[in-house]
């Protein structure tokens, strides 16, 4: 099954995020923060990351752009969840 990075700093939302996802089959692997994730992501290379935008460390925007950085897991796919909703924060 594929490997799930969650990174998420709150407690509730980062074990329903992981449970749904286990619940499906897939092996799941969690961060309460982005530097701790990035840290998590350069040592498993998982097949996915599900991120929060707000965190603390390092920001959901600044993980992926650390990423972005590494060429061992720049193309890792990234999904990031967040309530932000003005357009400039979609851009982004």
């Amino acid at each position: 099954m594929p490997l799930i990075v969650v990174m998420e700093d709150d407690a509730g939302t980062r074990m329903l995020v992981a449970s749904v996802l286990k619940k499906d089959g897939h092996d799941v692997l969690m961060a309460e923060n982005g530097a701790q994730g990035l840290a998590l992501v350069s040592q498993v290379k998982p097949d996915l990351i599900i991120s929060d935008v707000h965190m603390p460390e390092l920001s959901g925007f600044e993980m992926v752009a650390a990423l972005r950085s590494q060429p061992s897991i720049a193309a890792t796919p990234v999904i990031l969840l967040t309530s932000l909703q003005e357009r400039a924060h979609m851009r982004q």
